[in-house]
């Protein structure tokens, strides 16, 4: 019982304990990017775009910042480095080039229509670009990517030809036979974690039974992917568009053939429906193996980005790049205000559990 007690107490101190250190290095300048970035690539990931209201409405809010967030974010990203695309970046620090701000990309993974709609402005606002990674077939369809799929259908009730609770108890056994808990206080993560070790096609059979108990497949009006003219607008306005595969499948579980298609395929597909290179490449879930690498290399790509967390230095592999991933928790104290000191230890990449 003590033993309990005394994990609640340091669970309850930690962010105020974070925020304290984070204060301390800020004040300090320890974590002044310009003192310890200046020989290094840094990369901000970004996934979805969202106002409060479709925030609200979604089950994956680890994926969001609001458009005050990352209004904030920017405007700490132009103060504190040379901020831009990821080609642009990435080149200029292959060769050589180390200006007195640090380089910093910015990334936006999945091509959400959002991106669009909420992220545009913001960026032409601070005047500084983005790569875009899109997954051709969900671009060209305007479908639902497979973990949104689970999670719109984990928060929609029950409906259709069965009953609620018979679909209910079907919908928990189903869960169950991947080990998911249906009363886990986070069942969407735990599901998408459980389906990313399963090949393409028994993930698709899954989701395609647990959206037929509960109710068919599930998204609001506002969501969806960008369209291939607002990614040509994008482009147009000095924004990079990268690709991020054909259909979004964890590389390392797929075939050869497959994989060419994936990784050669999707930048054949954005180049024939966009109008010019694709030179960028995102791996889905950040999964990838030498195989996946060498497909990538070989496909024309000049960069690829990972979700490892963590900062680049000049021996890093231009198809292995690390990222910093943006949350708008990461922006925020303990008391809820934007903390420049906790988003530059972020940046620094020294303590990613504690910042």
């Amino acid at each position: 019982m003590l033993t309990s007690a005394r994990k609640k107490l340091a669970a309850s101190l930690r962010p105020f304990i974070r925020d304290f250190a984070a204060e301390i290095v800020h004040r300090t300048h320890l974590a002044d990017p310009a003192r310890w970035a200046q020989h290094k690539l840094t990369i901000a990931t970004f996934h979805r775009v969202l106002p409060a209201a479709e925030l609200a409405m979604y089950p994956m809010p680890g994926l969001v910042v609001t458009p005050e967030e990352l209004d904030w974010l920017l405007d700490l990203f132009t103060k504190h480095y040379t901020a831009g695309t990821l080609g642009e970046m990435a080149t200029r620090f292959a060769l050589g080039d180390r200006p007195e701000k640090p380089l910093l990309a910015i990334t936006f993974d999945d091509g959400q229509r959002d991106n669009h709609r909420h992220a545009y402005d913001v960026l032409a606002s601070h005047g500084v670009h983005a790569s875009f990674f899109v997954v051709a077939d969900a671009t060209e369809r305007d479908t639902t990517l497979w973990h949104d799929r689970v999670g719109y259908a984990l928060q929609t009730p029950a409906a259709g030809s069965h009953s609620r609770a018979r679909a209910a108890a079907s919908a928990t056994s189903l869960l169950g036979s991947v080990g998911v808990d249906i009363a886990d206080h986070n069942v969407v993560h735990s599901c998408v974690s459980r389906l990313k070790r399963m090949t393409p096609e028994q993930r698709d059979v899954f989701i395609d039974e647990l959206e037929l108990l509960t109710g068919g497949a599930q998204r609001p009006a506002w969501d969806g992917m960008m369209s291939w003219r607002e990614l040509k607008e994008l482009h147009q306005e000095g924004h990079e568009i990268g690709s991020h595969s054909q259909s979004h499948a964890i590389l390392p579980l797929v075939s050869d053939a497959q994989l060419e298609r994936e990784v050669a395929g999707s930048r054949a597909h954005l180049k024939r429906q966009l109008g010019f290179e694709i030179d960028t490449f995102c791996y889905p879930n950040g999964d990838c193996d030498a195989r996946v690498a060498a497909a990538v290399e070989r496909a024309g790509y000049r960069h690829a980005v990972t979700t490892r967390y963590g900062i680049n230095d000049s021996d890093t592999s231009h198809y292995l790049w690390k990222r910093c991933d943006m949350q708008g928790q990461h922006a925020r104290s303990a008391r809820g205000k934007f903390s420049e000191g906790r988003m530059l230890l972020r940046l620094s990449g020294w303590l990613p559990s504690m910042a």
